[in-house]
């Protein structure tokens, strides 16, 4: 049996030639459900270290951002 697509998905991507932060980012996602459900994410990132830095310049970056949703509903199975 084939798993089927997630009922909620959000992404996003992102180039740029030069990024830099003049703050360290925060970044936190809390996917949230009222009904039991499973959660798939997955990111991407090019010439990015994993701790971005603040006044630090990033040249030729990009980074992409992905998140699915499936609800385990007796309904949807």
């Amino acid at each position: 049996m084939t798993e089927r697509p997630p009922d909620v998905e959000i992404a996003a991507a992102l180039r740029a030639d030069e990024l830099r932060f003049e703050v360290k980012p925060e970044i936190e996602v809390v996917p949230y459900s009222n009904a039991p459900a499973s959660v798939e994410r997955s990111s991407q990132r090019d010439n990015l270290p994993p701790q971005l830095e603040e006044g630090v310049t990033y040249r030729n970056v990009s980074a992409s951002w992905r998140i699915g949703v499936r609800l385990e509903d007796a309904d949807y199975t």
